[in-house]
């Protein structure tokens, strides 16, 4: 699954869907959108090329990249479109690629792309390896957000946003809910066994009803 952040365009939505991908709008404090499976997730920050050039200019685009590598163990940067080097020299555009990558560690990978079709196809590839298990993402950090934790839980079926936060308020974190027996989540308020089974077995890739 793909959470998308409310302030994306609706078209990069449509295109994720038309692909056949399962997309849920959320509002997500740090990134621009999270593909994720199971306890696993990865974050990806889009910028169009202008808005990627205007954001070194005024000073936002490293903060947002120091905030994904400590909200995530790996997170992708896409530049989407052509940069006008006539506006930023091309020598401080690849410097800039190489500042992500050592600033975090190596925890934001910076890619450019064509165009916004190329982007939904590189995310369809993401989120289709990561659910075959062909690729191991990595758990989120304790220092995710909390309100990206809630974003996920709720893509399970019959949770809401307050019986989210009383999973995480628990458990403490989604690798521990994933990791609980179904007697332990039923110790949550408003969840039963019915309900238990169902987070059992959606966070192990099961069909659920």
């Amino acid at each position: 699954m793909i959470f998308v952040d409310v302030r994306e365009p609706n078209r990069i939505v449509e295109t994720l869907k038309l692909m056949g991908i399962e997309v849920k709008r959320k509002k997500l404090d740090v990134a621009d959108y999270l593909v994720a499976y199971s306890n696993y997730v990865i974050a990806i920050e889009r910028k169009d090329a202008d808005d990627y050039l205007n954001s070194i200019i005024d000073g936002r685009f490293f903060d947002q990249m120091y905030n994904m590598s400590k909200s995530y163990e790996l997170s992708f940067l896409f530049i989407v479109g052509d940069l006008d080097f006539g506006k930023f020299r091309k020598e401080a555009f690849l410097g800039s690629l190489l500042s992500v990558s050592l600033k975090t560690k190596g925890k934001v990978v910076p890619i450019q792309v064509s165009d916004e079709f190329e982007f939904c196809t590189a995310l369809r590839l993401l989120n289709s390896q990561i659910e075959s298990g062909r690729v191991k993402a990595f758990p989120m950090l304790r220092k995710a957000r909390v309100e990206d934790s809630v974003a996920m839980l709720t893509a399970i079926p019959g949770i809401g946003v307050e019986k989210a936060r009383r999973l995480l308020e628990k458990f403490g974190s989604i690798y521990n809910i994933v990791n609980a027996s179904i007697s332990d989540l039923m110790k949550v308020e408003g969840i039963g066994e019915k309900q238990a089974r169902r987070i059992y077995n959606f966070v192990r890739g099961r069909i659920v009803r």
